[in-house]
């Protein structure tokens, strides 16, 4: 039977084994405390949890669990998100990563989820023999062309936590029309942008930076991007716009970009909705995704996923 794994000590044994594959630049201290940190924040006390299968005082194999609420087709529908399966050494070769996932199903589908969901980091083969199909997510690299007339003409601040509720609602527009959209309260967005902030301050310094900005008018946010920055480039992690050809946003870029007109490379790398195009950028390149997503059904719902809608700050 899966465990939620609450004992301290067992928490720190599955970061000791975790910290080498995950530990992004890290200390061992500052992985610890990484990861606490987000089990703290609004949305990780509600939806996130480390499980596993435990035998005594040891955790044979753990993964994170995420429970949260999507759209298919407009319906609403609980995903049950699958993370950070990790077998120690010692263990592998017994099966026990399949064992967890499929009872981290049955809890699932006992909880009501409709879907499992995960990223695969080693390719769509093992996790294709237990049930899981891939997801087609193309990452797009997108070129910010120099303005000539300068930077444009767009109020840009930094991102307050009083805009989330504002920015939640922008970035549920394009859950409209979708197959398959992740629902994105407050507590959602201030999670992704923690997991990134968080991850780049407890770091070595200059390693990674993150930028939260919005557009604003009327005193009130009307779009937003969040940019990093780190060892992999520059990525856009999630933007949002309420003009629906996501003119601000490409504005808002321009802008940033301008901070420093000698930069030579204005490229970043991204993964947003298909009908999202902002007319100021240009995509020179498309690929599929590192990440690969995976999803199975577990209640019989079967969303339309080739209209999916899903960030990068929403991958774990």
């Amino acid at each position: 039977m899966v465990k939620d794994i609450l004992d301290p000590s067992l928490l720190d044994q599955i970061l000791d084994g975790t910290y080498p594959v995950w530990g992004e630049g890290l200390s061992r201290q500052s992985y610890g405390s990484w990861n606490r940190a987000l089990g703290m924040t609004t949305w990780g006390r509600e939806h996130l949890a480390r499980v596993g299968l435990v035998e005594g005082d040891e955790v044979l194999v753990s993964a994170k669990r995420y429970l949260f609420e999507a759209q298919a087709d407009g319906r609403p529908i609980k995903v049950l998100g699958i993370g950070a399966v990790f077998t120690p050494e010692q263990r592998r070769g017994q099966r026990l990563a399949p064992r967890l996932i499929e009872a981290m199903i049955d809890d699932g589908r006992a909880r009501g989820c409709d879907v499992a969901l995960l990223f695969s980091e080693i390719g769509a083969d093992y996790y294709a023999r237990l049930g899981f199909t891939v997801v087609e997510r193309p990452r797009l690299t997108i070129d910010v062309p120099r303005n000539r007339r300068g930077a444009p003409a767009v109020l840009v601040r930094a991102a307050e936590p009083g805009d989330l509720p504002l920015l939640s609602e922008i970035s549920m527009l394009y859950a409209s029309g979708a197959g398959f959209a992740i629902d994105r309260p407050a507590s959602l967005l201030e999670f992704g942008v923690l997991r990134r902030r968080l991850l780049a301050g407890l770091g070595p310094a200059g390693l990674r930076s993150l930028e939260f900005f919005v557009a604003e008018e009327g005193y009130r946010a009307v779009a937003y991007v969040v940019v990093s920055r780190g060892p992999g480039g520059v990525v856009l992690e999630e933007c949002g716009d309420r003009d629906p050809t996501g003119a601000r946003v490409g504005a808002m870029l321009e802008s940033l970009a301008e901070r420093d007109p000698s930069q030579l490379d204005r490229t970043m790398r991204t993964v947003w909705p298909e009908t999202f195009r902002p007319p100021q950028l240009q995509v020179i390149k498309s690929e599929p995704s590192p990440e690969v997503m995976m999803v199975r059904s577990i209640s019989g719902v079967a969303p339309d996923y080739s209209r999916s809608v899903y960030w990068q700050t929403d991958v774990f």
